[in-house]
């Protein structure tokens, strides 16, 4: 063991915290302020000089800070300490800090065994991701390769990074695309290469779709007995046979998708779908249904 990994062992919980965030932010994008320590954990700004000093000095050639930014940027030479540098453990945290609340300082002990059902990880290039939480962080624009479903072969696309997305399955980014003039979602797995192309030359059109949120209404299948319909009202808090979720308009196939809603929910057979769409009409128009 190093003498900074015996360091890193020996400090509280919370300043180990602390050191891994700003490890992290560092790293995936290439830059820290002091404000953003103090704004995140609610710190003095003392506080954060010192953790951003102890940092220092377990790796010294990991930052440097730029005056005329007035913040500490990424070496050449940066070698993580606390964090493996691989993509799916950036987005890992990333869908944790969207779904959870802040961790709990003690965890409830005597608790049974939980095991976790994982899909297949699609794998993220850390060569993509990096440029495309940059991109989005700062409005910048990227060229990427992506290899279309709809198409034999990859093209060039020139983006502009918004949003990450998890449906449950994959991560994608949703972006404006210059090259098609309309917001579109890039699935982050079958982007193969990602390069900054600077800021875009005019303001990018505002999100419409992500920014409409919508109502969907569940219920029990018909085919489905009073008993087993009941039993579906249970699993999914419905209250006179009707759960409402609010969903943004750009992911509404993704939460269809998740739920195992389609255009032939009515036809299906009752115990193999059990839930179906009730305000159908209302959400065509935002689906694939058609």
């Amino acid at each position: 063991m190093s003498d900074a990994e015996s360091v890193i062992t020996s400090l509280k919980w919370d300043v180990r915290q602390r050191l891994t965030f700003l490890e992290a932010t560092v790293f995936w994008t290439g830059e820290l302020a002091t404000g953003f320590l103090t704004n995140t954990f609610a710190i003095s700004r003392v506080q954060a000089t010192k953790d951003i000093g102890l940092y220092s000095s377990l790796r010294p050639g990991n930052l440097r800070y730029d005056l005329s930014l007035k913040r500490y940027l990424i070496t050449e030479q940066f070698v993580p300490l606390l964090i493996s540098g691989q993509p799916q453990e950036c987005l890992q945290v990333l869908q944790a800090s969207r779904d959870s609340p802040p961790p709990l300082l003690a965890l409830v002990g005597n608790l049974p065994a939980v095991e976790t059902v994982n899909p297949p990880a699609r794998l993220v290039d850390i060569a993509v991701l990096k440029p495309v939480l940059q991109a989005a962080r700062f409005g910048s624009l990227l060229e990427i390769g992506y290899q279309s479903m709809s198409t034999p072969e990859p093209a060039r696309r020139l983006v502009q990074p918004k949003t990450l997305v998890f449906d449950g399955l994959r991560w994608h980014m949703r972006a404006y695309s210059l090259s098609h003039g309309e917001y579109r979602d890039f699935v982050l797995a079958r982007i193969h290469s990602a390069a900054a192309a600077g800021k875009p030359d005019a303001p990018i059109p505002p999100d419409s779709r992500w920014e409409q949120l919508l109502t969907v209404e569940i219920g029990p299948h018909p085919g489905l007995s009073d008993s087993q319909k009941r039993a579906v009202e249970r699993d999914y808090g419905m209250v006179d046979g009707r759960h409402a979720v609010q969903v943004r308009a750009a992911l509404l196939p993704y939460f269809l998708l998740a739920a195992r809603i389609g255009a032939d929910d009515l036809q299906r057979e009752a115990m193999a779908q059990q839930i179906v769409l009730l305000n159908r009409a209302e959400l065509e128009p935002y689906t694939e249904f058609g």
